[in-house]
């Protein structure tokens, strides 16, 4: 029989895959939306920055929710507000245009803000503390939320652009929209935000849980704590002073914005790069632009098998956290840095280069990403809504600055990649310099600065 905790987990890939397959449709139809508008340079990356102007707005909000109605209901209501947005995107570009447009992209992006920190809190409460010789089941179901971003990244390429050729690009959004009503649908009936809610877990996986999940201080823990006042004391942003400002935290944050503004720079622009630069039409460079998503999906899903290798070679939980975030980044940068000087080769040069930096990137989700676990066990909802709010400035100014980068340089993309690569290896550093895996309420309230 599977265990619950895993169904969960493949769940929550299924959300995470509806969510970026609603989010990437605009990336891949902006071509067939060409014909028959006027857009821009400026005006591409202005689209391109909708969803997450709107995302940035409900992280927050959206990881407290969770901690306190639940991470189920929270992303049920996100998840169906979000398909009916894809849906009435073509509609309300009919009516109003690219403004039109605008808003609706801006609103989904609005009401998808609480997947990420809810995905941390429901994780939160079914994935198991490692313990010495087990597997990280931690870093396997952050995999697994990673894994779905890439599943829904690379089948939304072949199939929106299929759907746009036979049924054109407003129909395109629709479809999708009406597939990802199907799935909560799916999520309603099986998902539960805690292994005390589930109708299907056996009685052993839930004794087993009860035991091993991370249990948060008890309120007269907390009540001592708050009385104590100074940097472990509650405030007004949801979390203690000392934790917010914490450099572990700050360590984390900063990769989730330099990952954003550099795996997200793949997603959004290479259509772009492929048609301007390589002179490719959006059917001849499908394959190139699937490739990439690939490589990542592969990673990802190698990534357990790894992190058990450096287990058995004696690695830390921290050492291990180190070595896929900072290994990642590094060569990623490597990859993208030499991506323009093969402009004039066979295309599938910088198409194997692409592909190179997205499956380095692919294993963040073992290192910072898994790492937000690893940090809070009191602040889990607010911690992830604020890293998540902070890497959507990278994801709102990140197309901008491209576009105005290539409109100012004369279209010179060595700037664009040079920027992703020096972004990247700035929070490599750091990294690898304050990343710390015990929770950060418990640094602050024993005065630790590590």
């Amino acid at each position: 029989m599977v265990a619950a905790r895993t169904v969960m987990c493949y769940l929550l890939c299924g959300t995470r895959l509806f969510q970026q397959s609603m989010r990437n449709t605009l990336t891949n139809v902006l071509i067939y939306m060409q014909a028959d508008m006027e857009i821009t340079t400026a005006a591409k990356g202005s689209m391109l920055a909708a969803i997450a102007t709107g995302y940035f707005f409900t992280q927050v909000p959206g990881g407290a929710l969770a901690d306190k109605l639940g991470s189920k209901n929270v992303m049920t209501l996100a998840l169906f507000l979000s398909a009916i947005c894809c849906i009435l995107v073509p509609t309300a570009g009919d009516h109003f245009g690219l403004s039109g447009m605008w808003v609706v992209m801006a609103l989904m992006g609005a009401v998808q803000g609480p997947m990420f920190p809810t995905s941390s809190v429901f994780l939160s409460k079914w994935m198991p503390k490692p313990a010495p010789g087990e597997p990280d089941e931690k870093a396997w179901g952050t995999s697994m939320l990673d894994i779905g971003i890439s599943i829904g990244s690379l089948l939304i390429i072949p199939t929106v652009t299929t759907l746009a050729d036979a049924l054109g690009w407003r129909n395109a959004f629709r479809c999708v929209g009406f597939a990802s009503l199907g799935f909560v649908a799916l999520w309603v009936f099986l998902a539960a935000s805690s292994p005390q809610e589930c109708w299907f877990i056996s009685q052993e996986e839930r004794t087993f849980l009860d035991e091993r999940l991370s249990k948060p201080a008890a309120k007269s823990q907390k009540a001592a704590i708050t009385a104590a006042g100074g940097a472990a004391a509650s405030t007004w942003i949801g979390m203690p002073y000392g934790v917010a400002l914490h450099s572990g935290l700050w360590a984390v944050y900063g990769c989730h914005m330099a990952f954003n503004f550099g795996a997200y720079y793949l997603t959004n622009w290479s259509p772009t790069y492929y048609k301007d630069v390589l002179g490719m039409s959006p059917h001849e460079a499908k394959y190139h632009l699937m490739l990439p998503h690939v490589t990542n999906l592969v990673a990802k899903t190698l990534t357990p098998a790894l992190i058990a290798l450096l287990a058995r070679q004696g690695f830390s939980l921290l050492a291990s956290r180190k070595a896929f975030t900072v290994s990642g980044y590094l060569a990623a940068s490597l990859s993208l840095a030499v991506v323009h000087s093969t402009r004039g080769m066979n295309p599938w040069v910088p198409t194997a280069l692409f592909s190179m930096a997205n499956a380095f990137f692919g294993l963040a989700p073992s290192g910072f990403k898994s790492n937000y676990l690893d940090i809070t066990e009191e602040y889990v909802g607010v911690i992830a809504g604020y890293g998540n709010t902070l890497g959507t400035v990278s994801s709102v100014i990140g197309p901008k600055i491209t576009a105005w980068t290539l409109i100012q340089t004369d279209q010179n993309w060595n700037i664009v990649l040079g920027t992703v690569c020096f972004v990247n290896l700035l929070a490599a550093f750091n990294y690898s310099r304050c990343a710390v895996v015990t929770p950060l309420e418990q640094l602050v309230g024993e005065g630790k600065a590590e």
